[in-house]
């Protein structure tokens, strides 16, 4: 795509229009709107330009020589890469202003455009209580999420990771139902905490790094730098040993990425504030905040802390296996669509959780198209929940009933939806599960077993949420409820129609995948390579 700075362009585009924003009158909501919506769909096209560049031009990148050249050890580059953008930041500490986009955030890239697209396109134009301000925060998040998903520096990975939480508090704050603040409050807690022990692990391999004689917080030079080899650290006023200080700071990472994700048990505050949240914001905040764990956990755990991803695993695959079964069990007992979404997206995240614990080709394939899968299900579960409450007053299931005669196009659109989450073949849910549940296979054949009591669970759980809205004798609440608008339709069909193309058809996500896995794959199995185990002939450097 020549030298021109595509990367730069896509991060900075939201934060440029919601500047820009600020010059048209609060008064005019037709512009307001107007104009969020020209630059989240000028965003997706340049997005869409990128995605296609990655899926059509091979990865570029070298593998630098040095002391130990990990890359070299296992015979590859450290990140092979479509583009990237580099320049100097902060040279004392040795940051860089470094962005790159290859087959892991691809696909996540476009997910995160095409769901905010959608909130775009269903904030209300005029019920939203300052709809500037909510469309400025909006654009200012998407820059924030563009920025996790292109950063290659993990300094200022962390200050986009720990930024976004800025444009996201006041949206959670000022709009939504009457429990939003102790929501919020929860979810702020929770994400400071674990962002303050990723940044205490940033600084730890920084200086691993200075030991080294490399002054650096970039990714790819950390893949090549590998860590000292340390003693457990004893407690303290005591002689007994602990973990490593390796192990420490993989924990750290690991506990700011499962509760974002979130993973049992980090879990607590996604009820609540999916309960409390209004659907426009549900639909990014869903549909690709809390996926940013996942990607953190593909890009930054497994492969710079390879050796405490392997000495842990069976703890991470035990705790996704607990999440996908816990999280099916809790919807069956809950009453409210919300709620019951909310659950169930803690379920399909453990999905993905397992496919990326498996440190296994399929799995993490598996989990990416999951990624995928999930975002575009879990927004339309939100857009119906939403919507169905609008018509009817409520989101008591046991209120509702029989909307399959008033609403057939509703119907068919929450059908599609309905059947994708609980993996249906012809749909993108079976080709994730199914990718997912051979890498867990690879593992141990009884995860596959426990996960496929996830699937059956599943099924249940999304069948009673579909019959108890659709069939049955109709309630005084859905005797007149009204069928899809027009331009909701527009909205959902879409989604409906990827979830059929891309289960019957996932060459396009898995062809994009497959040209970064196998480095991440690699990259983390080095955890079982040592400096002793390198041949000399690979110390100098090597290109794959």
């Amino acid at each position: 795509m020549g030298s021109f700075p595509w990367l730069t362009v896509i991060l900075l585009l939201p934060a440029a229009g919601a500047v820009v924003l600020q010059l048209i009158p609060g008064r005019r909501t037709d512009a307001i709107k107007g104009w969020t919506v020209a630059v989240v769909v000028a965003e997706a096209v340049l997005v869409g330009m990128v995605v296609f560049n990655v899926a059509t031009t091979p990865a570029q990148g070298g593998c630098p020589g040095g002391p130990y050249a990990r890359c070299a050890a296992i015979g590859l580059l450290p990140l092979p890469m479509h583009l990237q953008e580099q320049a100097p930041w902060i040279t004392a500490i040795g940051a860089s202003y470094h962005l790159g986009v290859d087959g892991v955030s691809a696909w996540i890239l476009a997910l995160n455009a095409g769901v905010f697209l959608v909130a775009a396109l269903v904030v209300p134009r005029l019920t939203t209580e300052r709809l500037k301000l909510f469309c400025g925060l909006m654009l200012l998040t998407e820059t924030a999420t563009t920025g996790v998903l292109v950063s290659l520096d993990l300094l200022l990975f962390y200050l986009f990771w720990e930024g976004m939480l800025i444009p996201l508090y006041f949206l959670l704050a000022f709009y939504g139902n009457e429990n939003r603040g102790r929501a919020t409050l929860k979810f702020v807690i929770y994400t400071v905490a674990g962002s303050l022990l990723m940044l205490l692990a940033i600084i730890y391999l920084h200086f691993q790094a200075l030991n080294q004689g490399v002054n650096t917080f970039d990714l790819e030079t950390l893949l090549q730098t590998p860590l000292a080899q340390q003693s457990a650290v004893p407690l303290p006023f005591s002689s007994v040993p602990t973990l490593t200080p390796q192990m420490w700071a993989f924990l750290a990472f690991a506990v700011a990425f499962a509760i974002k994700l979130p993973m049992v048990p980090f879990h607590t505050w996604l009820p609540d504030l999916y309960e409390s949240a209004p659907a426009p914001v549900l639909v990014f905040f869903a549909g690709v905040v809390s996926k940013l764990g996942a990607y953190g956990f593909i890009r930054f755990g497994i492969t710079l802390f390879s050796h405490p991803a392997h000495q842990l695993q069976p703890l991470l695959v035990a705790l996704a296996v607990l999440g996908i079964l816990y999280g099916a069990v809790m919807v069956l007992s809950q009453t409210d669509i919300k709620r019951m979404v909310a659950y169930a997206s803690v379920s399909h995240m453990s999905f993905i959780a397992l496919g990326i614990f498996s440190l296994d080709q399929n799995g993490i394939n598996g989990a990416l198209i999951q990624i995928v899968n999930h975002g575009i299900i879990i927004v339309g579960l939100f857009l119906i929940a939403d919507w169905v409450e609008a018509r009817t007053g409520t989101r008591d299931i046991r209120e509702m009933a029989g909307m399959e005669r008033r609403t057939p196009w509703l119907y068919a659109m929450f059908l599609v939806i309905t059947l994708a989450a609980l993996g249906l073949p012809g749909t993108l849910g079976f080709v994730g599960e199914l990718t997912t549940m051979l890498g867990a296979f690879q593992y141990f054949w009884l995860l596959a077993v426990l996960a496929g009591v996830g699937v059956v669970l599943a099924s249940w759980y999304m069948l009673r949420l579909h019959q108890g809205l659709m069939h049955e004798a109709p309630t005084p609440r859905t005797e007149k409820v009204r069928d899809l608008r027009l331009r909701e339709g527009l909205v959902l069909a879409p989604l409906a129609a990827l979830l059929i193309f891309l289960g019957v058809y996932p060459h396009p996500i898995g062809a994009v995948t497959s040209q970064s896995v196998p480095a991440v794959v690699r990259l983390a199995d080095a955890g079982q390579v040592t400096a002793h185990d390198v041949p000399l002939s690979h110390t100098s450097g090597a290109q794959r």
